[in-house]
């Protein structure tokens, strides 16, 4: 089962602190985080990257999402299909690109589906709440030895999902510090470093 979704969200990186002041101006302080891990996939070569998509397998508890991100003028298109433990596991060892419309859909631009491995991956302790009536949420990310913190905002429109952020942050007394760089491109850069 596939489904597509157009995703479009504004972030901000914040430190441990601002992180701290934030869930306590929220009140989520005692909800328990949501544990998901990014498996990203590319080639050796960078094909994926080069061409602007990015490939991931999300994990939440026993549940698998194989997701195709590409970009738009504003937000992300992403095609997400469904994955068994047993397809994960089995992509995971042998490198099996599993079967589906993302299979298909890769291999149509012209992608070969073999040499797609697992390359890193970004494990997230997340909290979804509200602020004002708008969906946020608080994610602290550890990938390789580093450990970030970022918080979100999806909306309908990037400019809404920024001003959503920019209200919090002032309210909530912190500094408001856009950010424009992926999970994904920090997951990326923590090994190349």
């Amino acid at each position: 089962m596939m489904s597509t979704n157009i995703e479009i969200e504004a972030k901000i990186l914040v430190d441990e602190l601002e992180f701290n002041q934030l869930k306590k101006f929220l009140n989520v302080e005692n909800i328990e985080p949501i544990l998901q891990t990014n498996y990203y996939i590319d080639d050796e070569k960078a094909s994926l990257r080069s061409f602007g998509f990015a490939l991931r397998i999300r994990q939440i508890k026993h549940s698998y999402t194989l997701t195709l991100k590409s970009p738009m003028a504003e937000g992300t298109l992403e095609k997400n299909q469904a994955l068994s433990s047993e397809d994960y596991e089995h992509f995971k060892k042998t490198n099996t690109f599993p079967q589906g419309i993302l299979k298909d859909f890769l291999e149509m631009f012209g992608f070969q589906t073999e040499t797609l491995k697992i390359i890193t991956s970004l494990t997230t302790e997340r909290i979804d709440t509200k602020y004002q009536g708008q969906a946020v949420c608080l994610d602290k990310n550890i990938y390789g030895k580093v450990m970030d913190f970022e918080i979100e905002s999806e909306q309908s429109s990037l400019a809404y999902a920024a001003d959503t952020l920019k209200k919090l942050c002032l309210d909530a007394g912190i500094p408001y510090r856009e950010n424009k760089i992926s999970k994904y491109a920090r997951a990326l850069r923590a090994i190349k470093n």
